[in-house]
């Protein structure tokens, strides 16, 4: 609950100094994962790690991805927690559109995707997946016509899995954790459309977000912005 003391500070200020708070952030709470069970010939293992979420925007710069907001935490590389644990991560990637859009975006969420083989070096049933996290029934909201962040999400199989209890989990089953991403800052029809183009060609926004969010039209053939068609659809929806 604590670290939603400084986001519920900074929206109570946000009137009165509104370039020195920042939207809500999807790494709050810091969302802490533990896994435990025994290895294949018998002997236990335990896996604590600590996964962020998109920061929120400010007045001054987009939020930044993959953040751990207002606690701090240390990523754990993905071939530290296969070395400590029987599990496999199979991806870690930036979530595009996640990041709730705004004249300046919030940061991006991200996937991580883990297996538990089901091979000769197959962990002892059950695994054991204690998670401690939030977002995943409110977004992160966003300040002064930004938009929220999308919501962090827990599948098991590809099938919503409980993220307020314990998980256990047998060989061959997939984990999906989606972080939550931040919130946006100011109105997303007022976001530079140099800078939307470039979110299009860094993945971060998709072109369909760009058109539907941002009032910018990308031409898929050149990736660049259509200008003319920008200020028509800005100017009809504004």
């Amino acid at each position: 609950i604590g670290h939603f003391l400084t986001e519920i500070i900074y929206r109570a200020l946000a009137h009165a100094v509104p370039h020195r708070v920042i939207a809500a952030s999807g790494g709050t709470p810091a969302t802490m994962n533990v896994f435990y069970g025994r290895r294949n010939d018998g002997r236990p293992w335990h896996s604590v790690i600590i996964r962020g979420g998109g920061m929120g925007a400010g007045s001054r710069a987009d939020g930044h991805h993959v953040a751990i907001f207002p606690a701090n935490g240390a990523n754990t590389p993905a071939e530290i927690f296969e070395s400590d644990t029987p599990l496999i991560v199979e991806k870690r990637e930036l979530l595009t559109d996640s990041g709730g859009p705004g004249k300046l975006k919030g940061g991006l969420g991200r996937r991580v995707v883990f297996r538990v083989p089901d091979d000769a070096y197959a962990p002892t049933p059950p695994v054991n997946l204690g998670i401690q996290s939030g977002r995943f029934r409110h977004p992160p909201e966003g300040l002064f016509g930004g938009k929220h962040g999308a919501k962090a999400q827990f599948l098991v199989n590809g099938t919503h899995g409980n993220p307020y209890g314990l998980t256990q989990l047998k060989p061959g089953d997939v984990v999906t954790m989606d972080a939550a991403g931040g919130g946006g800052y100011g109105n997303p029809l007022e976001r530079d459309p140099e800078l939307v183009e470039r979110d299009v060609l860094e993945g971060y926004v998709s072109v369909e977000a760009a058109r539907e969010q941002y009032g910018v039209v990308i031409d898929p053939e050149t990736m660049k912005v259509d200008m003319a068609a920008t200020r028509q659809i800005r100017h009809s929806t504004s």
